[in-house]
């Protein structure tokens, strides 16, 4: 693992900012990867950085620090309500600073967070925002302007090894294997036993099929996902599959998978090859480009996917209205083809310490000697 406390740290975004969730306070979509204009410490190893956006906020978190971003309504942001929009990152002053507690996960659904505290014993769960059908897990309360604690979870002795949110609902699985979620089950995103109720008002035993235990699970919009070491994958949904995201591929077709993603509706695998396998929707050109390099790394937002190739380029595809794919080419809303949108030829492979798609906004996180 590369350490990165000598090198100084930038963060790009681009793509829809409406409510500042880039952390750009002039309110406008951009298209072009623009450096953040706020200080931010530098990760202390690759591990250490991490966005998640969604809805019309973001969540950053480096080195067991926590910034927001964005629309802040609801309390979103994890800072006061009074303030309805935070127009630039800041540091939020979190319930557990002082203690021995370190934010480990961070995770935005469309108008709620989730702040996962670790100390060297034990994990703390908190929620901030609105959740009309349990998106809090706190019990039916719909809206928290300030964090507040998921009491008695996890069970006591178990540690959190994952967490991840949709638009309205939460996952999260233990170091046992055990995967517990909260929010809207109607569509059996929290699995078959969860859906004789719209939601989930506190966290639940979410079961996979035929005693399937997941290494990684994602958070669709109506559905949930998981993968086993195998590349056995089950697609948690019920009702009518619109988006085929149940036409799962084979375990042979997924062998040596290196990571699994998810957007609204549609999956992607990324394979030790570099090559890339999707399901589910594709109206919005969201599957990968017939024609597309190796990839090293991809995130995949809410209808689109950026990803670091083995050239040392970036690129992006899928839904692009926003600016989120980069430029838009003749009012081009869709961009079907392997987009570059931020040239790093010239970068070593450690100096791109993270990359991320979140609800029409892309990010880059650039490490270098002496800044850039």
């Amino acid at each position: 693992m590369t350490n990165a406390t000598s090198r100084t740290f930038s963060l790009f975004s681009f793509g829809s900012n409406a409510q500042c969730q880039l952390s750009h306070s002039s309110a406008e979509d951009i298209d072009v990867p623009t450096r953040v204009g706020v200080w931010l410490p530098s990760p202390g190893s690759l591990d250490d950085v991490c966005v998640s956006s969604n809805g019309n906020h973001t969540l950053l978190l480096i080195s067991g620090e926590v910034y927001a971003t964005g629309d802040n309504t609801y309390g979103q942001c994890l800072a006061s309500a009074s303030a309805r929009r935070i127009s630039t990152f800041h540091k939020v002053d979190t319930c557990f600073a002082g203690t021995t507690f370190r934010a480990s996960v961070v995770a935005a659904g469309w108008d709620f967070s989730v702040v996962i505290a670790s100390s060297s014993t034990q994990d703390e769960i908190y929620v901030a925002g609105y959740g009309p059908r349990g998106q809090l897990g706190i019990g039916e309360t719909t809206t928290a302007a300030t964090p507040q604690l998921i009491r008695n979870f996890p069970p006591c002795g178990r540690r959190v090894r994952q967490a991840c949110a949709g638009m309205g609902h939460t996952l999260v699985v233990l170091d046992d294997g055990t995967v517990y979620g909260w929010g809207q089950s109607r569509k059996g995103q929290l699995g078959p036993t969860n859906t004789s109720c719209a939601a989930c008002w506190t966290p639940a035993r979410v079961f996979f099929p035929d005693g399937f235990v997941p290494v990684k699970v994602v958070c669709g919009r109506e559905f949930s996902a998981g993968i086993d070491g195998a590349g056995r994958i089950i697609v948690l949904h019920s009702g009518p599959d619109r988006h085929g995201v149940l036409d799962v591929p084979s375990q042979e077709t997924v062998a040596g998978w290196t990571d699994f993603q998810c957007g609204w509706t549609t999956l992607h695998i990324l394979l030790s090859s570099g090559r890339m396998v999707s399901w589910g929707n594709n109206s919005h050109c969201q599957h990968v480009p017939k024609i597309a390099p190796p990839f090293l790394r991809i995130s995949c937002g809410s209808e689109h996917t950026v990803a670091l190739a083995r050239d040392g380029k970036m690129y992006a595809w899928g839904w692009g209205e926003h600016g989120n794919c980069g430029p838009r080419e003749d009012d081009q809303v869709n961009v079907g083809h392997a987009s570059p949108v931020f040239d790093v030829v010239d970068a070593k492979a450690d100096e791109i310490v993270y990359l991320g798609a979140g609800c029409a906004t892309s990010w880059i996180g650039y490490c270098v000697e002496g800044g850039i």
